[in-house]
C-alpha cells in the first residue's frame, strides 16, 4: 500500500510541475491575449499540439491522407508508416479459458485456468484468412477469443488445427473475416519472409506481461539449429534470439526489416544464469505446418522421420571396425552414422537394416556426428532435412553395407510413438473394471507424476524408462493401473498403483480397447491381470461374476459417467 501511495505522490508532483511548466509556456505562446485561467490555458494548449493528449486534428489529417486517392494528396501519404500500422493491426491478443484434465483422475476436469497470449493474421493458400499462435496458447481452450489493437470487442474463434510438434495453431474467427464486413474492414496479413541469418535484426511483436497494449523489442539472431520443443518433445529446427520473449508473447510474430515474418515466438529459458534467451519458431517450419495443413484440407498430420536410431562415428576404432576406410579397394573416406535399430512403424522398416551405414541422403552428405550440411558455415541434425519432407515423398539413402556402397529408396511419414507427448487436445482414455482405473501411459501422466522431478518412486522410474520404447503396432498403448477405487470386491487390492498390464487371462494385452474386448468377451469363472515384470510380477485375481456389479458401484460412487472412455486417434 505505501508503494502505491508513493507513485501517486510522485505522479502528483510530475503533473503539478508540468501544468505549470504548459501553463508559462502557453502564456508566453499567446502574447496579450487574456489569460483568464491556468485550466483554460491547459486546455488550450492539449487542443492544439497534443502535448498531454493525441491531437484530434492531427489523427483526422493522418486519416484523410491515408484514404485519399488524389494524386496530389497520394505524394503526401506515408506508406511506411501505413505499411507498418497495418502490420500492428495485424497482431492480436488471445484470451483463452483452459480446461485441462485430470491425467490421474482422467474422468474428471481440473480447475479452469485462463491465459493471455499472442497471435497475427495470415492468409493460407486455399483456406483463407486465419490466426495463427502457438499450440500451447490454445491447448484444451473452453473458450477462445481474439482481440484487435485498439478495439474493445472480443472475437469469439474457433481452434482449426493444432501441430503440437511444432507448437503451432490456426483460429478461425468468423466475426473477424466475415465477407460481409467489406474489403475496408478486413484484417491485413502478415506475408511470411525468408529465414534469416545470423546476426540480422529481428522485433518480436505481441501482448507480453507487464502492461495490456501492444509492446515490440528488438534483438538479433543468435542460432538456428535443432532443438527440442517443449510444448511435445519434438526436435525441429528452432531460431535463437536475444530479444526478450516472456510470457504472453507466445504466438506473436517476430518480423525483419521488411516487416515479413521470419518467426513465432514460442518458448523461453527459465533459468536465472541465463538471460536475454528466447527461441522463435523459424519461417521454415511456419511454411511446413500451412503446407501440410493446406494439402489435407485444412488438418495437420506431423513432420516426418526415417524412424531410425543411429550411432555416431566419430571414433576411429568403430569405423575400422566398419571397414569405411576401403571402398572397392580404394583409399576414399566415408562419413555417416551407424543404424543400430529400424522403428516397425517407420517407412525405413524392411530397407534399412541394424549396421547400415547412412552416408548420404537425396545427396546431401552426412557426417560422422550425424549433421548435415545447411548454410555457410552451419550444420543441422540429418532429422533436419527429413522434416522438410512430406508424406508420400521418397527419399533416396546411399548407404554402406557389407562393405558395398548402394543406393535405397525410403518412403517417409510420420512416426507415431508408444508413449504419446499429447491427446491432440482430447480427454484422456481410461476404463475402469472392479474398480482398477486403467489408463494408457502417455507423457502428461508421467509429468502429473512428477517423473522428471529429484524424486520419484520406484513404479514411476519403471513406467519412465519406456518412454522411448519403440511402437510395434499402430494402435499399441502401454496400458498402467493407475489406482484402485476402493470396492468389497477388491479388498487387498486397494493399495496398488502404476503397475505395467502385461496380459489379461493369459493373453498380451495391446491397448485400452483390446482390454475392453478381452474383458466383454471373458467366459472364464476368473479374471487374471498380470504385471510387469513378465517374470515374478504382481497377479490379481477376481471373480467374473461381481464384475460388473462392482463396477457399476464405483462409477456411481465416484459420479463417474461412463466407465471407459477410449482413443480414436491411433490410427
Amino acid at each position: 500500500m505505501m508503494a502505491i501511495v508513493r507513485q501517486q505522490t510522485f505522479f502528483a508532483v510530475i503533473v503539478t510541475a508540468a501544468a505549470a511548466s504548459v501553463s508559462a509556456f502557453s502564456v508566453s505562446s499567446i502574447g496579450k491575449q487574456a489569460h483568464h485561467s491556468c485550466a483554460h490555458t491547459l486546455k488550450a494548449t492539449i487542443e492544439r499540439d497534443g502535448l498531454f493528449w493525441p491531437s484530434s486534428s492531427n489523427s483526422e489529417e493522418r486519416i484523410d491522407r491515408s484514404i485519399s486517392t488524389d494524386e496530389d494528396d497520394y505524394e503526401l501519404f506515408d506508406e511506411e508508416e501505413y505499411v507498418l500500422a497495418s502490420t500492428l493491426d495485424a497482431v492480436v491478443k488471445i484470451y483463452a479459458t483452459h480446461s485441462d484434465p485430470d491425467f490421474l483422475i482422467p474422468w474428471q476436469k481440473r480447475q479452469q485456468t485462463t491465459s493471455t497470449s499472442s497471435g497475427f493474421v495470415i492468409d493460407v493458400p486455399g483456406i483463407g484468412l486465419r490466426v495463427m499462435t502457438n499450440a500451447h496458447s490454445v491447448e484444451y481452450g473452453s473458450v477462445v477469443q481474439v482481440q484487435r489493437r485498439g478495439d474493445d470487442e472480443k472475437h469469439a474463434a474457433i481452434v482449426e488445427a493444432v501441430g503440437n510438434e511444432c507448437d503451432l495453431a490456426l483460429l478461425r474467427v468468423d466475426s473477424l473475416f466475415s465477407p460481409q464486413n467489406g474489403d475496408q474492414f478486413q484484417p491485413f496479413a502478415m506475408p511470411i519472409g525468408p529465414l534469416p541469418t545470423l546476426q540480422d535484426d529481428v522485433e518480436v511483436i505481441g501482448y507480453p506481461a507487464g502492461g495490456d497494449s501492444l509492446c515490440v523489442t528488438k534483438g538479433v539472431v543468435s542460432r538456428i539449429e535443432m532443438q527440442e520443443y517443449a510444448q511435445a518433445g519434438a526436435r525441429l529446427l528452432a531460431m535463437q534470439i536475444d530479444a526478450a520473449i516472456n510470457p504472453g508473447n507466445s504466438g506473436g510474430p517476430v518480423v525483419n526489416d521488411a516487416l515479413e515474418v521470419v518467426g513465432v515466438a514460442f518458448q523461453g529459458i527459465d533459468e536465472e544464469s541465463i538471460e536475454n534467451v528466447g527461441y522463435v519458431v523459424p519461417a521454415s517450419v511456419v511454411r511446413h505446418f500451412l503446407e501440410d495443413v493446406r494439402r489435407n484440407n485444412g488438418k495437420y498430420t506431423g513432420f516426418c522421420h526415417l524412424g531410425i536410431e543411429v550411432s555416431f562415428l566419430e571414433n576411429k576404432a568403430y569405423r575400422k571396425f566398419l571397414k569405411m576406410d576401403n571402398l572397392d579397394g580404394e583409399k576414399k573416406r566415408i562419413s555417416g552414422v551407424c543404424v543400430r535399430r529400424v522403428q516397425p512403424t517407420a517407412g525405413a522398416y524392411g530397407i534399412l537394416k541394424s549396421m547400415d551405414v547412412v552416408m548420404a541422403v537425396d545427396g546431401i552428405p552426412v557426417g560422422n556426428d550425424g549433421k548435415i550440411p545447411f548454410r555457410r558455415g552451419e550444420r543441422v541434425d540429418l532429422g533436419c532435412y527429413i522434416s522438410s519432407l512430406f508424406p508420400g515423398d521418397i527419399a533416396t539413402a546411399t548407404i554402406f553395407r557389407d562393405g558395398k556402397e548402394m543406393e535405397v529408396s525410403i518412403p517417409v511419414s510420420p512416426v507415431k510413438d508408444l508413449v504419446p507427448s499429447h491427446y491432440n487436445n482430447k480427454p484422456p482414455p481410461y476404463l475402469i473394471c472392479s474398480g482398477f482405473v486403467f489408463t494408457a501411459l502417455s507423457v502428461p501422466y508421467l509429468d502429473a507424476k512428477g517423473a522428471w522431478d529429484d524424486f520419484y518412486t520406484e513404479s514411476v522410474s519403471y513406467l519412465l524408462g519406456l518412454v522411448h520404447t519403440p511402437l510395434k503396432q499402430k494402435g499399441d498403448e502401454v496400458v498402467v493401473l493407475a489406482q484402485v477405487l476402493a470396492h468389497e470386491a477388491n479388498l487387498g487390492y486397494e493399495h496398488l498403483i502404476d503397475m505395467h498390464l502385461l496380459k489379461f487371462n493369459g493373453v498380451e494385452v495391446k491397448s485400452l480397447g483390446h482390454l475392453n474386448n478381452l474383458i466383454s468377451e471373458n467366459e472364464e469363472q476368473f479374471m487374471t491381470f498380470e504385471f510387469a515384470p513378465e517374470e515374478g510380477g504382481r497377479l490379481i485375481v477376481m471373480e467374473r461374476a461381481l464384475c460388473e456389479q462392482a463396477t457399476e458401484d464405483v462409477c456411481k460412487e465416484h459420479s463417474i459417467g461412463s466407465h471407459y472412455v477410449l482413443r480414436t486417434d491411433t490410427v
